[in-house]
């Protein structure tokens, strides 16, 4: 790239952020702008659930640009607003404030939003869903006030808040519709083990249901749940944790190619050559697998803003990292590489007491999988050397894993 070149990210969050931060440091002939819905600057979404509930992680811990960074000299922002249009013919991008921004490179980084949950009285004060940062903070001030909370579904996010209102002393049941934890995520092995940890800790486990209604106390905030079992929780706060989308209505209106997201190549170009799909939203190309995959975390939001960063400055293209994803309850550590829902059998390696690790491998017995539990620094250690087994196709079996034996466990 040699011309100058206007390249316009829509979408404030983590992968709209950090590339944005990276295309900073680049040439002056690239000129950088950023529109966010959110009305901040780009921050880190992982701590919402963890150090922001508890009430230990405020904003400034949890935002991508540091003082004295060049992003804040190089980056026009436009936060606020929405991104109501885009003409591919023109390139150019409508805002909901009317103003129209021209460009030579679109980026979508639009993230995910929240999946519905139409309940009946879902609008009552006291039941929130947890996405942004402004979520985290109103519902980490009704735990002040509150000394019990409901809280749905049994994945990660609802398990983080359940964490979170335990450790301040609040008492809270996860209803969760399936019959145990986590259960499209990991092995039962690791939800029992996830299950028991809570249970101790004083959180009720409640299986096989879903809130049918909220109930209101005759002033327009939430008394209770009532359950599709026939139980009814008392509770003033209510968090729905039951998945997230994604944030793809941009990308339908401007007619490029989706399936399980935006599709995109290995280097995150769409169907349209001057438009970029990264983070959340995009099914990109990913060479160790042979496949589209989408993923939400902040391994790729991080791989993504440095692959196309090199992309649109015209730098080197490295090949996206080993899928990695992680969630910290009380003093355990869950993390998954690669991709365990490839495999077709589990496999345990010997650990040390307190923790886990289970190796998920394909029918020609390669390894495209790891899913520990334990003490963060025991099983980061451990995971670490399985990110480079799954990088190098290795096969499963005791001579690779330094002749470790290995236990076969149901999935």
């Amino acid at each position: 790239m040699t011309e100058r070149c206007r390249i316009v990210i829509v979408g404030g969050g983590h992968a709209g952020g950090r590339l944005a931060q990276l295309l900073s440091r680049g040439p002056d002939r690239v000129h950088v702008t950023l529109v966010g819905a959110e009305p901040i600057y780009p921050y880190e979404r992982p701590p919402l659930s963890k150090g922001v509930l508890l009430g230990t992680s405020g904003l400034d811990d949890c935002v991508l640009w540091k003082p004295n960074d060049p992003v804040w000299e190089r980056v026009e922002t436009h936060l606020g607003v929405a991104v109501e249009d885009v003409d591919r013919v023109r390139k150019n991008i409508r805002l909901s404030d009317g103003k129209v921004i021209r460009y030579d490179r679109l980026v979508l980084a639009t993230g995910s939003r929240v999946r519905g949950f139409p309940v009946q009285g879902s609008q009552l004060r006291g039941v929130f869903s947890l996405r942004s940062y402004a979520d985290a903070q109103t519902v980490s001030k009704y735990f002040l006030a509150s000394n019990r909370v409901a809280v749905v579904g049994g994945g990660f996010i609802g398990l983080e808040v359940a964490a979170a209102a335990a450790q301040r002393g609040i008492q809270p049941r996860v209803i969760e519709a399936s019959d145990r934890l986590l259960s499209r995520l990991v092995p039962r092995l690791v939800a029992d083990r996830l299950a028991e940890t809570h249970l101790h800790a004083g959180v009720q486990l409640t299986y096989g249901a879903m809130v049918e209604r909220f109930v209101s106390n005759g002033h327009g905030s939430l008394k209770r749940a009532v359950l599709s079992n026939g139980d009814a929780v008392d509770c003033s706060v209510a968090v729905v944790a039951v998945g997230v989308e994604p944030e793809i209505s941009l990308a339908i209106g401007a007619g490029l190619e989706i399936d399980i997201g935006v599709i995109t190549n290995e280097q995150l170009r769409t169907s349209d050559p001057n438009i970029f799909a990264c983070g959340d939203i995009a099914a990109f190309w990913h060479p160790l697998y042979q496949r589209h995959i989408r993923l939400e975390s902040w391994q790729n939001a991080e791989d993504h803003a440095r692959i196309l960063a090199a992309v649109l400055l015209g730098e080197e293209v490295t090949a996206p990292s080993v899928p990695f994803f992680w969630s910290d309850q009380y003093d355990l550590s869950l993390q998954i590489m690669g991709l365990p829902h490839l495999g077709t059998s589990t496999r345990r390696k010997p650990t040390a007491s307190g923790s886990a690790i289970l190796l998920h491998c394909d029918a020609l017995e390669r390894l495209v999988g790891a899913t520990a539990i334990g003490p963060t620094a025991l099983i980061g250690r451990e995971l670490r050397k399985m990110r480079q087994l799954i990088a190098s196709r290795a096969i499963c079996n005791s001579v690779t894993l330094d002749g470790a034996e290995l236990e076969v466990v149901a999935g």
